[in-house]
This record gives C-alpha cells, sequence and structure tokens, in this order.
C-alpha cells in the first residue's frame, strides 16, 4: 500500500508533541484554510510516494523516538494507508503514541478505515484552521479546534497541549530548510 507524502521528518521533532516525535504531513487536502501553515501540501496529486511497509519499518526501527504526528494536508484522505501504517507500527511498538491533526470533525470521520485509525490514535486534534482563532497557545493552531484524548496516555499533558507555550524547530537538510511547529498569529505577536 502507498502514502502520498508532502514530507516526514524521520530524526524526531519536540515541536509538535509531548517528547521526541516521527512526524509525516500527508499531502492533499480539500479545506483550503486561508492561512495554512503548509499551504504546499493542500494539492490533491502525486508527490512523495512511500510504501506503508517499508515507512513502518523506519518508523519501527527508530528507538529513540516516543511517539508519532501526523498532519497535512488531510490524512483522512488517506485513511487506508494511515490505517495500515499505523496498524504494522502498532504490532511492534504499542507504547509509540499517536497524535493526529485533522480539518474534519471527529463525528464525521465514519468510514472504517477512518474508525481504525482513531482506535490506534491517542490524541485527535480536529477541525479547520482559522486564523482568526489563533490565539497563539496550545498545540492546536485555533481555538476552534479540539483536542480529543482518545486514551489516557497523553493526559497527563493536557494542560501543556491546551494552553503550553508553542515551539518551532527549525532543521536544516541538504542546504533546505523547514520549520516545524505551529506557528503563532501574525495579529499576537
Amino acid at each position: 500500500m502507498v502514502l502520498n507524502l508532502l514530507d516526514i521528518e524521520r530524526h524526531g521533532t519536540r515541536a509538535l508533541g509531548p517528547g521526541l516525535r516521527y512526524v509525516i504531513w500527508t499531502q492533499g487536502c480539500p479545506f483550503n484554510c486561508p492561512k495554512c501553515i503548509t499551504p504546499e501540501g493542500r494539492p490533491i496529486v502525486s508527490a512523495k510516494l512511500a510504501d506503508t511497509v517499508q515507512l513502518a519499518n523506519d518508523i519501527i526501527a527508530n528507538k529513540t523516538i516516543e511517539g508519532i504526528t501526523i498532519s497535512g494536508g488531510e490524512p483522512f484522505l488517506q485513511a487506508t494507508s494511515v490505517a495500515e501504517l499505523l496498524k504494522t507500527v502498532k504490532e511492534h511498538r504499542p507504547k509509540l503514541n499517536i497524535i493526529i491533526f485533522t480539518g474534519f470533525l471527529k463525528e464525521n470521520l465514519l468510514s472504517d478505515d477512518a474508525q481504525s485509525i482513531l482506535s490506534m490514535t491517542d490524541l485527535l486534534i480536529d477541525g479547520p484552521y482559522m486564523e482568526a482563532l489563533n490565539d497563539g497557545v496550545g498545540l492546536r493552531g485555533s481555538s476552534n479546534q479540539r483536542l480529543h484524548f482518545l486514551t489516557d496516555r497523553l493526559l497527563p499533558y493536557k494542560m501543556e497541549l491546551l494552553t503550553g507555550k508553542r515551539q518551532i524547530e527549525i532543521t536544516i537538510n541538504n542546504h533546505h530548510s523547514d520549520a516545524i511547529g505551529i506557528p503563532l498569529n501574525q495579529n499576537v505577536l
């Protein structure tokens, strides 16, 4: 099975959830949120195609990470592939915690594959990004987005995830730089 990716951060980041995290950004999003942090992830086109088994093996082999964050684009546009990836990872590394960002509302994630993903997810952050509601705190991009703790594994971090200071990390690879994290609303600066 194949997963269409915008990018991955395989070495880990601490800017998108507690602990050192492997991050996957999927390609393709139907929402077109104004001021989206990853507008290059919107087009529903083939980008970097990754075999889910190979990607799972890369995650499984990375013994330094404590969790996985999946964002986009929109991960639930590729629910079958994301479910397969998480299933394989969880079979080998069941203690890794999973955070997923989605523009969909949780109550609309009804497909079997979406439900499979939710059954393996510790924290779901749902709802479209709204720049006017970016209050500059916590892991969510805007205050309309909801944090659904689907297990108790990340509950010790609840206040930090809701109201904590945001972090931005800059990575440089092969003369290319990326900013990782949830940015402040420019009006808050």
